[in-house]
């Protein structure tokens, strides 16, 4: 084939495909049949599925059930174990060593702040208080005579002072002679109940050996642990309540007391101490109590889980207007509660968001409202 044939060629296929162009973009190729046949087409699709805008009927409308919008809040609630102490408590020790002459107190006795709980021999310190007594007198008459000589100049300076230091000594001695007699007394340092002892009458006791427990009772100490998300929370005077598996159905309730300051960096615990009233004396030292705090939360809307929905732009639900119309409306999972979803969004309570029928739901898209057997129901007025 010739060069001139091949362009001759060329450029009747070029004519041909703008004639066809030309054709299709004028509407040459379009015929009234199959345009008829669309329309009727698009009609009967359209009159088997719900409309879009504002101008649907109720026979479009599409069935769902519905659920309104409540309130929930994000509050943390703690369960930990704590363990009770008497709200002040001591061990007894004598200050001396001493023969046991006398036991004043039976374990469980309620005794008051310095009652005398145990005694020591003292007749040595006694004696001592009793010569220390007359040594003062003795010092207390001769500063006497040395005051009076020295009215009328008749003792030296020096004189004068020895006697009032003679005294000064003596009044030292009673004092220490005294006190190493009040040694051998041991008192309750404060109100509260007596322990068990083991001493009897005549034991030789050195001041390491334990006389018995002394605690006040009327109210105990409850130690326990928060986990780190509470220490942030928790404040002086925050409600707590405790229960104990030795007192079965009773409840107690007291105060947070004592904060640490430190949360412990291998537990993530912070230590926190409660004053728990115990009138009747239920609560002893070193038993196990169930302890519950409740962190209040933000308030946030609730919606059943059957509402939320997921795709790739998050999670939604579709709320329904005052015009029976569905809008989806964008929100962030809180937390989750039994059936319940807390949430953050443009939701408000008291909205109306739709539980099932979800599969046809549209934007804009019309809603009957039906019950669980989609028998159709009135919408609720407010």
């Amino acid at each position: 084939m010739s060069a001139t044939r091949q362009i001759v060629l060329s450029v009747l296929v070029l004519l041909v495909v703008a004639i066809g162009v030309f054709a299709f973009e004028r509407g040459w190729f379009h015929s009234a049949a199959p345009a008829t046949q669309s329309a009727g087409a698009a009609s009967s699709a359209g009159g088997g599925r719900a409309a879009a805008g504002a101008g649907g009927s109720a026979s479009q409308a599409v069935p769902v059930v519905t659920a309104k919008v409540t309130t929930d809040s994000t509050g943390l609630n703690v369960t930990t174990i704590g363990t009770v102490s008497a709200a002040q408590e001591v061990t007894l020790y004598p200050e001396v060593t001493g023969f046991v002459t006398e036991i004043d107190f039976k374990a469980g006795d309620t005794v008051q702040k310095g009652q005398t709980l145990l005694k020591l021999d003292d007749k040595s310190q006694q004696v001592a208080v009793q010569i220390a007594q007359l040594a003062l007198q003795s010092a207390q008459s001769a500063a006497d005579r040395a005051d009076a000589l020295a009215k009328t100049n008749n003792i030296t300076s020096e004189a004068l002072e020895d006697a009032h230091n003679a005294l000064a000594k003596a009044q030292a001695d009673l004092k220490s002679a005294q006190l190493d007699l009040s040694q051998r007394v041991v008192t309750a340092p404060f109100a509260g109940t007596v322990g068990l002892t083991d001493l009897s009458i005549g034991d030789l006791i050195t001041s390491s050996k334990a006389i018995a427990t002394l605690d006040d009772l009327s109210a105990v100490s409850v130690a326990f642990s928060l986990p780190e998300r509470a220490s942030g929370l928790v404040t002086n005077g925050q409600a707590v309540t405790a229960t104990a598996d030795a007192l079965v159905g009773v409840n107690f309730s007291g105060k947070v007391s004592e904060i640490d300051t430190r949360v412990d960096p291998v537990a993530r615990t912070l230590d926190v101490k409660a004053s728990v009233p115990n009138d009747n004396k239920q609560l002893k030292p070193g038993m196990a109590l169930n302890v519950a705090m409740t962190f209040a939360g933000t308030p946030h809307p609730a919606v059943p889980s059957l509402a939320v929905q997921w795709d790739r732009n998050g999670s939604y639900v579709w709320r329904i207007d005052s015009a029976n119309t569905a809008h989806r409306v964008a929100v962030d999972i809180v937390s989750r509660i039994s059936g319940s979803v807390i949430v953050a969004g443009g939701l408000n309570v008291g909205d109306e968001v739709i539980t099932d029928g979800l599969q046809r739901i549209r934007e804009g898209i019309k809603i009957v409202r039906t019950d669980a057997a989609g028998n159709p129901i009135a919408p609720a007025t407010t």
